[in-house]
């Protein structure tokens, strides 16, 4: 009827999602090792930026910066989208009101303050570029060594085979924080849960309920084993050892140390 407004489609979030993943023209996200741990000048391992997300509860904030980095595959690595955009792909309700755009130019703001990216405003959009990984506030450059690689699966799979949330849609921060430092080692490592806050500045109760969760989701392999303890009461102590299953692993390289962690 003539007086009748004619509904328009409307992207979804993974719609938004796929279209962005598939003009990076690329299949996984490169982030330097740093971002999860850096190592001082003695080469003692140090928490990288991710652990600022984990101790904010930035879930939002990771989501967002993981995403620019896809976006930004060539050179000068620039990015603009409308804030609605990025609020849509992220599956925020109302991605076109106040409030939604608000939240997004927040997340900006604390990724700016970590010195993770700089931002210039234009008429209809702001410009993103991504700065170094490990919050320095150096030049963005694509990484060619000692990166992590990210599996656009986060994007694009999920639990179901075809239908349903995505990754991104279901994984918890703790999640996250534990695929990325799974992400830094080979399979069948060992990493004692008391060693995690030194190493990458996330609680040992963040890092087992990631873990649980990364077994839950089917991501995650766990296996038990007995390590040699001589002072132990027993003579032994049990050691658990994590493999990455699809979409993000396993990685095709084994732990050979026991209890080695990187």
């Amino acid at each position: 009827m003539k007086n009748e407004a004619r509904l328009q489609p409307i992207a979804s979030a993974h719609e938004t999602v796929a279209a962005l993943v598939t003009r990076s023209n690329r299949d996984a996200i490169p982030v330097r090792r740093e971002f999860v741990q850096r190592k001082s000048g003695d080469g003692t391992s140090l928490p990288g930026p991710l652990a600022a997300f984990v101790r904010a509860n930035d879930r939002f904030g990771l989501l967002l910066y993981l995403l620019l980095l896809t976006c930004a595959s060539q050179k000068p690595y620039d990015v603009s989208h409308h804030s609605s955009v990025w609020a849509r792909a992220l599956g925020l309700p109302e991605f076109n009101g106040a409030t939604a755009r608000t939240r997004v130019s927040k997340a900006w703001h604390r990724l700016i303050e970590r010195q993770l990216v700089t931002r210039e405003r234009t008429r209809r959009s702001a410009s993103l570029t991504p700065l170094k990984e490990d919050g320095s506030g150096d030049d963005y450059e694509r990484p060619s060594s000692r990166f992590i690689n990210i599996r656009h699966g986060l994007w694009t799979s999920g639990p179901l085979e075809s239908e349903g949330p995505r990754w991104y849609d279901v994984l918890t921060l703790a999640e996250l924080a534990v695929l990325l430092i799974a992400l830094m080692n080979a399979d069948d490592f060992a990493l004692p849960a008391e060693r995690v806050p030194d190493f990458y500045g996330v609680s040992a109760d963040t890092f087992e309920r990631g873990v649980r969760g990364l077994q839950n989701h089917g991501l995650l392999d766990v296996s038990r084993s007995r390590k040699a303890a001589p002072l132990a009461p027993e003579g032994y102590t049990i050691e658990n050892r994590h493999t990455l299953r699809p979409p993000f692993g396993p990685m095709g390289t084994m732990s050979v140390a026991t209890g080695a962690v990187r």
